[in-house]
C-alpha cells in the first residue's frame, strides 16, 4: 500500500497562539500525537525571529514559512526560498508615510524600527527583534517586509490607496489584535503570499498532502493550495467561506486529522 508523505501547515496568531502569544496546553498534547502521523511546519506573517522562536519550542525540525511567504527557512538560518521586496517600493514607501506613522522594517534577523513603533510597545513583546532604531532613510535594501501602524485609521487608508497606485498585491490593512484601536498595514512582495510558499514548499520537499489551518486573509492563499482545508470558528469571513472543516479546538482538529493517519 501506498504511504502519502503528509504535512500540516499552521498559521501562529489566531490558530496555534493566542493574544499573549501562548500555546495552550491542550494544542500541545495534540501536537504530540500529530507528529507520529504529519510532518508539521509554520506559516506566519511573522518575522524570522519570530517563527524561529515557535519552531524551537514546538520541537518542529522542518523549515517553516515567515513573512507571509517572502522567506522559508530553517533552524539553523539556511534560506531556501527568498523574496525581497523591490527597491523603488521601498522608496515609494518610506517616502510616502508622515512623521506620526509607526514604522517597522523587516530584514531577516534585525528589523529597522522608528521612535513611533517603540512608543507602541509592542516591538520587542510580539515581534521578538534585534531592532535598531531609525529616521525613514535605509542603506540596505534586503527587505523582506515593512509594517506600518497607526491609531488613526484614515491615514492607514489613504496610504492603503496610495499603494493601490503602483502595486497589485501584497499588502492588507487590519486591525491590531494586540492594541485596540490600532491599525496596521503589512506589506511584502508582490510576488510572494503563503499559497506560493506552500507550493515552494512541496516542491522542494515531495509532500504528497497537505493540510493547513489558517484564520485571516493572508491564509487564503495557503487555503487554496491544500489538500484540506480547516479554519478555527473565529476565523474572516472569507475563510470560513473556502475551508474544509471549521474547529472550535485542537480537540477537533484531532478528530479531523485522525481519518488521514
Amino acid at each position: 500500500m501506498l504511504t502519502l508523505k503528509k504535512l500540516l501547515v499552521l498559521d501562529l496568531d489566531g490558530t496555534l497562539i493566542d493574544r499573549q502569544d501562548r500555546i495552550s496546553p491542550d494544542k500541545i498534547l495534540a501536537l504530540n500525537e500529530i507528529k507520529n502521523y504529519f510532518d508539521i511546519t509554520i506559516a506566519t506573517g511573522r518575522s524570522y525571529l519570530s517563527a524561529l522562536y515557535f519552531a524551537k519550542l514546538l520541537n518542529l525540525n522542518l523549515p517553516f514559512i515567515c513573512f507571509d511567504g517572502a522567506l522559508i527557512s530553517d533552524k539553523d538560518g539556511n534560506d531556501y526560498f527568498k523574496c525581497f521586496m523591490e527597491r523603488y517600493e521601498i522608496l515609494e514607501i518610506l517616502n510616502s508615510i508622515k512623521k506620526d506613522i509607526a514604522l517597522n522594517v523587516f530584514y531577516k534577523n534585525y528589523s529597522l524600527v522608528n521612535p513611533n513603533m517603540l512608543l507602541l510597545g509592542i516591538v520587542l513583546k510580539h515581534w521578538r527583534l534585534n531592532y535598531r532604531i531609525f529616521y525613514n532613510q535605509i542603506y540596505d535594501f534586503d527587505v523582506y517586509k515593512i509594517v506600518l501602524a497607526s491609531y488613526n485609521y484614515d491615514t492607514l487608508k489613504k496610504i492603503e490607496n496610495f499603494l493601490k497606485n503602483f502595486r497589485n498585491g501584497g499588502y492588507y490593512l487590519y486591525p491590531s489584535a494586540k492594541k485596540k484601536g490600532l491599525y496596521v498595514i503589512d506589506i511584502s512582495s508582490r510576488f510572494v503570499n503563503k499559497g506560493k510558499a506552500i507550493l515552494e514548499f512541496k516542491k522542494l520537499f515531495n509532500y504528497d498532502f497537505i493540510v493547513s489551518v489558517g484564520d485571516y486573509i493572508n491564509d487564503l492563499e495557503l487555503l487554496k493550495y491544500s489538500d484540506i482545508k480547516i479554519a478555527p470558528i473565529k476565523s474572516h469571513k472569507r475563510v470560513k467561506e473556502i475551508a474544509n472543516y471549521l474547529i472550535k479546538d485542537f480537540n477537533n482538529l484531532l478528530e479531523i486529522l485522525r481519518k488521514f493517519y
